[in-house]
């Protein structure tokens, strides 16, 4: 790839350049996603590349998190973080720079989510406004549509089901109380001199009997936190 002349350019041409030299890579799929038999562009790729577009161009790449939501027992098993996102190029010879909001999200069974969310959000950021095409349409009509159970819910059921969303006020779940046990479970593990903490909240919800849902997702929401202020003192 031919080297950029960056000296005398304003801000908006090196932004051009920076789109026309990433449009020069050749974006290979070096990823595979074994569950679900799929290939993608890797996130070392998009840095490796982006790395290089933004040195060649004379930019400057910052990104920041701004807030994150997280989600506890999307399934059984499953919690997602949603985050989002600042993300500014800045020409270092003007001071000019562009700013980006964008979100990402991601979903797992341990710590991994928050992480996944910051790599999803960098990517989509990327192939969205680099046009980096991954033929992985999530509205294609050739994925596999999901199993629809044929019998609907009864009216009582739907508004059950419709109460049990709304009423913050009601008592916990059992997925909500089931998802702050493997939570506390994973903090002991992260850092056992939490024990007293744990206890504690077993005692004031009287064994996890009796709890608000507002409360629950909270003391999720805190004890995530916790894990990952613990995971980046053992990193």
């Amino acid at each position: 790839m031919a080297a950029v002349k960056t000296e005398g350019l304003t801000f908006l041409q090196k932004l051009k350049n920076l789109q026309d030299i990433m449009s020069e890579f050749s974006w290979e799929k070096d990823g595979i996603n074994r569950h679900q038999s799929y290939k993608y562009v890797t996130e070392k790729q998009y840095k490796q590349n982006f790395k290089k577009a933004l040195k060649q161009a004379g930019l400057i790449w910052k990104m920041e998190t701004i807030g994150y939501e997280f989600v506890p027992a999307i399934s059984d098993k499953m919690h997602m973080v949603i985050c989002n996102f600042r993300g500014q190029i800045i020409d270092p010879d003007t001071g000019e720079r562009e700013e980006y909001l964008f979100s990402g999200s991601g979903a797992d069974n341990g710590d991994k989510a928050l992480y996944k969310a910051v790599t999803g959000g960098h990517k989509f950021f990327l192939a969205s406004n680099f046009n980096v095409a991954e033929d992985n349409d999530p509205e294609s009509d050739e994925a596999e549509a999901p199993k629809v159970s044929n019998i609907p819910p009864t009216p009582e059921k739907r508004e059950e089901i419709k109460q049990e969303l709304i009423d913050k006020d009601g008592k916990a779940t059992k997925m909500q109380i089931n998802s702050l046990k493997k939570a506390l479970k994973m903090l002991r593990e992260a850092d056992p001199e939490q024990e007293t903490f744990i206890a504690a909240v077993a005692e004031k919800t009287e064994n996890f009997t009796n709890i608000k849902k507002k409360a629950c997702e909270q003391l999720i929401l805190k004890v995530g936190e916790m894990i990952e202020a613990s995971n980046q003192k053992t990193s």
